[in-house]
């Protein structure tokens, strides 16, 4: 996918067009993503490793961000304390299920979240909810979310993410399509506005 900005849960990560790859290996009830972001001007990079497992609607996913420094010599395996760049979050979701209108997902962070006025953790932790429906061919996906207390998204409870994704998928063949996504996020914490748009390449092997 080629994305106009990079917005995460109501931020803007990078100031310049992002190039996000990803690649999802499936079985029954287990799975395991590998998903990327580079900017265009090197602003922001990204590399998360999630594997997941599926239990009926719900999925369980522990996601490792690792998030290099900007102008800064950077190592994906070094874990030393104040060197490296890992996260580590747990998420709970009914995306996949298929019974349920209204989707949400809880994520708390459980590594890397550090209150450095402490020393301690400060479990970041994000309530979304969406309510996808589809409307002329186009789906639409109103979506919403917050965090309950201080920590890295805001410095009290605060609703942070707002907004709705547009999108269209166009079937090049069974296997191959190609994505278009508008998205208009708000984040009422920050006041600030964010129009995005994005594209580029889906493949399944799945028929």
């Amino acid at each position: 996918m080629i994305q106009s900005r990079h917005i995460w849960r109501g931020t803007k990560l990078g100031d310049a067009p992002a190039i996000e790859p990803s690649i999802t290996f499936a079985g029954s009830n287990f799975g395991f993503n590998i998903w990327a972001a580079k900017t265009i001007n090197n602003s922001y990079a990204e590399i998360d490793l999630i594997p997941y497992w599926q239990f009926g609607e719900l999925t369980f996913s522990i996601l490792d961000y690792y998030n290099p420094s900007v102008g800064e010599k950077n190592q994906f395996l070094n874990f030393k304390d104040g060197e490296c760049r890992h996260s580590l979050e747990i998420t709970l979701d009914n995306y996949s299920g298929e019974k349920n209108r209204i989707k949400w997902m809880f994520g708390m962070f459980v590594a890397g979240d550090k209150n450095e006025a402490t020393g301690n953790p400060f479990y970041s932790t994000y309530l979304e909810l969406k309510y996808p429906f589809a409307v002329l061919g186009i789906d639409a996906e109103p979506f919403a979310g917050l965090t309950p207390f201080n920590g890295f998204y805001a410095e009290k409870f605060a609703v942070i993410n707002s907004g709705v994704a547009l999108s269209k998928e166009f079937k090049l063949s069974s296997r191959l399509s190609i994505p278009l996504i508008l998205t208009y996020t708000y984040n009422p914490y920050e006041d600030k506005h964010f129009l995005t748009f994005g594209t580029g390449l889906l493949f399944s092997t799945e028929n």
